[in-house]
């Protein structure tokens, strides 16, 4: 198994949605105070930032918070789909794909931890449901939404409740080729939560034979 790691970092430093709590991450006790005998460190952040799952309750007020979402969907044989500099990702760009779990890599990709975009690649709703006809049940992208930045309608994350299918925000694909992976991308149990963070890995070992 060679694990290639495709979560974003959790710092200070780290872009989060415009107005939304920073990351926030300081040492409550030192090794080196007189009185300490541990070291230990407090963290304080969205759950949305960085990479995330979000849960349809993250759009919907009856809808189901990240504890409550099947552990099953997030591991699990998947496929990257580079779609470029691609403004819109369109059903056009999953022709042929009938994986899954579909992780798109977009521009997005070669930002830093630091940089929030000017722009995402958008999913549209057919291209959800498109997928949803094939099956998937996660999909994935290296942006921080689904749905353009200006967007209040929230029309991608609404189509992904519809069709039952789990979001992924906020991945990184930097030197990570299109093709077929094994999926590991547990979210945090926090109950009751819209989303939560997520340790995503991907297992690069052949998947579909």
């Amino acid at each position: 198994m060679a694990l290639v790691d495709i979560s974003r970092s959790i710092a200070p430093t780290t872009s989060v949605w415009p107005g939304d709590q920073r990351v926030e991450w300081e040492w409550t006790t030192r090794l080196d105070d007189s009185d300490s005998s541990v070291n230990l460190g407090a963290l304080q952040l969205s759950t949305h930032t960085a990479s995330h799952a979000d849960a349809p309750l993250h759009v919907a007020s009856e809808g189901a918070s990240i504890d409550e979402l099947s552990l099953e969907v997030f591991v699990g044989p998947a496929e990257v789909v580079d779609v470029g500099d691609a403004a819109v990702i369109r059903p056009q760009h999953v022709r042929g794909v009938d994986a899954e779990r579909v992780l798109f890599k977009t521009s997005a990709s070669a930002l830093s931890d630091e940089e929030w975009p000017d722009r995402v690649a958008a999913v549209q709703p057919d291209t959800i449901r498109r997928l949803s006809e094939r099956g998937a049940c996660l999909i994935g992208t290296d942006c921080p939404s689904v749905d353009p930045l200006s967007s209040t309608d929230l029309p991608a994350h609404r189509a992904l409740i519809e069709s039952g299918i789990v979001n992924l925000e906020g991945l990184c694909f930097e030197n990570v080729p299109a093709g077929e992976y094994i999926l590991i991308a547990l979210p945090l149990k926090v109950p009751g939560a819209d989303a939560a963070p997520v340790r995503a890995v991907l297992d690069d070992s052949p998947t579909f034979g």
